[in-house]
């Protein structure tokens, strides 16, 4: 046996021979905690504020054991509810241990789904929620920018509490978060389309899109065709029916078919272009009010104009707090900016309440000094570097990288909640040195917030908003609807991230076998906003690339459904082969309905595509199905379902304000024979729903004109409609 002397002095021969060759090991981990994200400053007070380094050295070695108690009184607290004091710990968690990652993500989740829904007021809602989005980004990610797990809440914060439903304020949320970036960037550029509320609505309303100047002499030849026919049957006395198909039209679609052959840009590629450049103008922007003096020297005077209105500009770091403050560039700038650009929100023009604005004049003054209105290129320069300065201060948005965005992904409005979703996962992504297409870190989890994020954009991207005032967000107006632009990038995504989430893509083209059919349902609904938008190039495009990649099913058959014409695939997404008349009467008012949705957004070409699209399902249904069986009912005419829908559109409850606003801006442009054939039966409900909001009715709801005459002009339905042959066949609804 050995002595007890000689097996100690083997055990540490042992020992110190393990502890050699364990340090073989140390880069392997080094390694591996740099790829967590684990690795920290040499110095934990390295670029670390005072009242946190004086915490950190009071306590010094001592601060370990005061978090984890502190951490679990905080964690005894969340149980009991007391979420208030959990935060006030989590707090002083964070000041003793500013480089503890999963604090903050617990005291940012705290205050915006604990705290903020013990709150009653969208004011108070938005205060917590968005208290929680700032700790992440002003505050833990300046500690902590390598964390990937304090980007993905935060970009979770936005696409869940913000952008989903799940929280009765989501859309408080939403008008808040637009209400910030449209102070700053104003309306994206849209080179197709720009509503305005005072706009007419088109003559050619069954035919014409998007203005074009291919169509605009063959639309105007059809209006002049048109109305000397209706003044020609006023003089006779004739009832007046409007051509199913004239020359003009079949020359309308001639030229449009020839458009959709041409080669160039798409849409989509035109509108990613016009962001695009917007975004990177301001990243070009001048860094400094000296770099700025050099480049455009009238600004140096511009600035001093500026000083007696109240506008203090100057190269010092701004906090969120100070630039929205009454002093603060939000106000005295921005705000004012916009006021001067911003068309009149429809809210202003139809308030009882209006008086004088007191700040006339010193508008007035504000555009003489930087020429808004006439965009002066001084005024526009200085605009661009304050634009730069906001954007990257106070929001933590680099443009450079809000360029590279727009580039890979689409033609994104920063105004939608779920671009910064979109922007703070792809950050997480990039600190962790790593790709958009080939990522390791918690991989399923990340793609699946940026495949949400995109999801939303497409479903949402289409940003309708005007401010009530530049200071009561609250009550301002908006509306989100599903962006033809972004189907492209929802595809690509589909593409990538669907193979890369699914465990066994296996080797067939396309989404994977998990997103299959999610995929195809995507495209199929894609196709068919892209056709109702006059943009059957693309629609094309898309449908091709449904019969190239699932032209065959899981069983190895053809699937049928594609194996058709596109103009046939999109209708017989509506049109079903044993439908009954009940159903058929659905899916035209819904189409309806959703054209008058279009409409209030100004989306001129979809409407009329939607209400093509409904009249000849009607007609082909009839005669199809029911005037084979020989079964017979009298139906109002096709221009009666056109207004008992819009009827149904506006006598709906007034559920809210922004839902009679919505309303309000339908009335504004729909057509002068449907306002007619509606106004006499909602003029009461007219006057008791702005009542509720204190609105003026005849400003919102205005008398469509000639009502007089065509209340004489207007015969009831019965007995002489059946001597004017109105009979439609159709199967009875008993």
């Amino acid at each position: 046996m050995f002595r007890p002397r000689v097996i100690q002095v083997i055990a540490v021969l042992i020992a110190a021979g393990l502890v050699y060759l364990s340090s073989g090991l140390t880069h392997g981990i080094n390694e591996g905690r740099a790829l967590l994200n684990l690795v920290g400053p040499e110095s934990v007070l390295e670029n670390t504020p005072p009242e946190y380094a004086f915490a950190i050295q009071a306590f010094g070695a001592f601060r370990g054991l005061i978090t984890d108690i502190a951490f679990i009184r905080a964690e005894s607290y969340k149980e009991q509810g007391r979420y208030y004091d959990a935060m006030q710990l989590a707090r002083w968690i964070c000041t003793l241990q500013p480089r503890f990652p999963s604090v903050w993500e617990f005291l940012s989740w705290n205050m915006a789904w604990n705290i903020s829904v013990t709150t009653y007021t969208p004011e108070e809602r938005w205060n917590w929620v968005y208290n929680g989005v700032k700790l992440l980004r002003d505050d833990a990610l300046r500690f902590n920018p390598r964390a990937i797990n304090l980007y993905k809440q935060l970009a979770w914060t936005f696409n869940n509490k913000m952008s989903e439903s799940i929280d009765e304020f989501h859309q408080d949320y939403k008008r808040n978060w637009a209400w910030r970036m449209h102070l700053v960037l104003g309306p994206p550029p849209d080179p197709l389309t720009a509503y305005n509320p005072d706009q007419p609505f088109p003559r050619a309303e069954g035919f014409i899109g998007r203005d074009d100047p291919l169509l605009a002499a063959v639309i105007a030849e059809a209006n002049r065709k048109e109305e000397v026919r209706w003044h020609t049957a006023q003089e006779d006395g004739i009832e007046y029916r409007p051509r199913d198909r004239s020359d003009a039209e079949q020359a309308i679609e001639a030229a449009r078919a020839q458009r959709e052959t041409d080669e160039g840009p798409t849409p989509y590629e035109v509108v990613k272009k016009a962001r695009y450049d917007y975004i990177k103008a301001i990243d070009n922007a001048a860094r400094s009010l000296e770099e700025l003096y050099a480049q455009v020297p009238e600004t140096r005077e511009m600035v001093r104009q500026l000083r007696p209105l109240g506008v203090e500009i100057s190269d010092d770091k701004s906090s969120e707090d100070d630039y929205l403050r009454e002093e603060g560039l939000a106000i005295t700038f921005f705000a004012r900016y916009r006021r001067l650009t911003d068309t009149v929100s429809l809210l202003n023009r139809v308030a009882r309440a209006r008086t004088e604005d007191p700040a006339a004049e010193v508008m007035e003054e504000f555009d003489r000094i930087v020429g808004v209105r006439s965009q002066k290129p001084a005024g526009q320069a200085l605009l661009r570097y304050l634009q730069r300065k906001v954007l990257s201060e106070v929001y933590k948005l680099d443009p450079a990288f809000m360029a590279y965005l727009t580039e890979t992904f689409g033609p994104i409005d920063w105004r939608v909640v779920d671009a910064q979703s979109l922007y703070w996962v792809t950050q997480a992504i990039i600190m962790g040195k790593e790709t958009l297409n080939t990522f390791r870190n918690d991989k399923t989890n990340t793609a699946r917030i940026i495949f949400f994020s995109l999801r939303n954009l497409y479903l949402r991207n289409k940003v309708t908003f005007e401010p009530y005032t530049h200071d009561n967000p609250h009550r301002a107006y908006i509306n989100l609807a599903p962006d033809p632009n972004f189907v492209e990038p929802l595809h690509q995504a589909f593409i990538i991230y669907g193979r890369m989430i699914d465990p066994d893509p296996g080797l067939r083209p396309g989404a994977g076998e998990t997103f299959r059919s999610g995929h195809i349902n995507f495209l199929t609904e894609a196709i068919r906003m892209l056709y109702f938008a006059d943009r059957k190039r693309e629609a094309r495009k898309y449908y091709q690339y449904l019969r190239d990649t699932y032209y065959m099913n899981d069983l190895g058959e053809i699937n049928e459904i594609f194996d058709k014409p596109l103009d046939q695939f999109v209708w017989d997404s509506y049109y079903e082969s044993e439908g009954s008349i009940r159903e058929i009467s659905n899916v035209v008012n819904g189409l309806l309905m959703a054209g008058y949705n279009d409409l209030a957004d100004g989306d001129y070409a979809s409407y009329n595509n939607r209400v093509q699209m409904a009249f000849r399902l009607l007609e082909t249904y009839m005669q199809d199905k029911w005037e084979k069986r020989g079964d017979r009912v009298k139906l109002p005419p096709f221009e009666q379902m056109r207004a008992d829908a819009l009827w149904g559109y506006l006598a709906g409850p007034p559920l809210n304000e922004q839902g009679t606003l919505r309303k309000a801006r339908l009335w504004r442009v729909v057509p002068l024979n449907l306002r007619q054939a509606v106004y006499d039966d909602l003029a009461a409900g007219f006057r008791t729903e702005c009542e509720w909001w204190d609105f003026d009715v005849e400003k919102a709801f205005p008398e469509p004109p000639d009502m007089d005459e065509y209340r004489k002009q207007l015969k009831p339905r019965g007995p002489e409609e059946e001597e004017r042959g109105t009979e439609t066949p159709a199967q009875p609804l008993g």
